[in-house]
């Protein structure tokens, strides 16, 4: 797409893992709004009280806050050491995709 110039530095470390967290993140908001539309409930106790008071506006907001934390914490460590921070980087996707999968299945039964 963009050809980055000879010896231009990259932006960011990880943007394809960027990519997938903000995505699976997009994704677990939706489908975490559209189980308490079906009469579920919110088991993040962090984010519980957050949707109670702020509703979906609160809970994007939440959401998004923690998805700029790991990535602030990603680039920080990235920087010290690119593997452990590509590793964390994995782990926060991974992270995501367990209540997005749980969502799923929630839906599905």
């Amino acid at each position: 797409m963009f050809a980055m110039q000879p010896g231009a530095k990259q932006p960011v470390l990880y943007p394809n893992q960027y990519t997938w967290l903000i995505f699976f993140s997009a994704l677990d908001v939706m489908l975490t709004w559209v189980v308490l539309w079906r009469g579920g409930y919110e088991a993040n106790t962090l984010a519980a009280p957050v949707i109670q008071r702020f509703g979906l506006p609160g809970l994007v907001s939440f959401k998004f806050a923690l998805v700029l934390l790991v990535i602030v914490i990603c680039e920080l460590v990235g920087r010290r050491n690119p593997i452990a921070g590509r590793r964390l980087a994995v782990a926060g996707i991974a992270l995501t995709c367990i209540p997005v999968a749980i969502s799923f299945l929630l839906l599905h039964v």
